[in-house]
C-alpha cells in the first residue's frame, strides 16, 4: 500500500557541483594570491608610514614582495635591507632633547622633528616597532582578506 506523506528528492546538477568541487583548489590558489598581495601592499604601506623619517632612506628601502604559493600554503616577504632599520625598529627611545648638530635640539623624546611631523596611521604615529605596530593595527582588514578569498573560493555574493 502507498503511503500519501512522503517527501520525493530529486537531484539535478551533480555533475556540474562535482565540476565546481574539482575546479576550487585553483580558484582558492587565485584568489589567495591576489587576496595576500593586496594585503602585502597594506602592510607596506603602513611600515613606510610608521617608520622613522630623517632623510627618508630607511622609508625609501621598505618593500613587501607578492604573495606567491609556497609548498601547501602561501608567503610574501617585505621589511628592509638597510641595517639601520633593524636597529631603529628596536632600539629604546632616548628621552629628553638632543641634537643632531650641535645646538639644534632636533631629537625630542627619542623622535627627530620629521618623524614627529608624521602624520598618524590608523591612529599609530611613526616610531619604533613600526613593523609590528603596522601588523597589529591591521589584524581586522586580514581577517578580511579570508573572508574574501573564502568568497571568491567559492563565488558567494553580496555577503557583508
Amino acid at each position: 500500500m502507498a503511503r500519501k506523506d512522503f517527501i520525493s528528492i530529486e537531484w539535478k546538477g551533480l555533475k556540474e557541483l562535482e565540476k565546481e568541487f574539482k575546479a576550487m583548489p585553483k580558484k582558492f590558489e587565485r584568489a589567495a594570491i591576489k587576496e595576500l598581495t593586496k594585503y602585502s601592499s597594506l602592510l607596506e604601506e603602513g611600515t613606510k608610514a610608521l617608520v622613522h623619517h630623517d632623510e627618508g632612506d630607511l622609508e625609501d628601502s621598505i618593500s613587501f614582495d607578492k604573495a606567491t604559493k609556497k609548498g601547501q600554503g602561501f608567503e610574501f616577504e617585505g621589511g628592509s635591507s638597510s641595517k639601520y632599520a633593524l636597529r631603529r625598529h628596536y632600539e629604546p627611545y632616548r628621552m629628553g632633547v638632543h641634537d643632531k648638530t650641535p645646538g639644534d635640539k632636533y631629537y625630542v623624546g627619542g623622535r627627530g622633528r620629521r618623524t614627529h611631523n608624521k602624520p598618524a596611521w590608523r591612529g599609530e604615529r611613526a616610531g619604533r616597532l613600526y613593523l609590528e605596530r603596522a601588523i597589529r593595527v591591521t589584524e581586522k582588514d586580514f581577517q578580511k582578506t579570508g573572508e574574501r578569498i573564502l568568497d571568491q573560493t567559492i563565488e558567494r555574493r553580496g555577503r557583508k
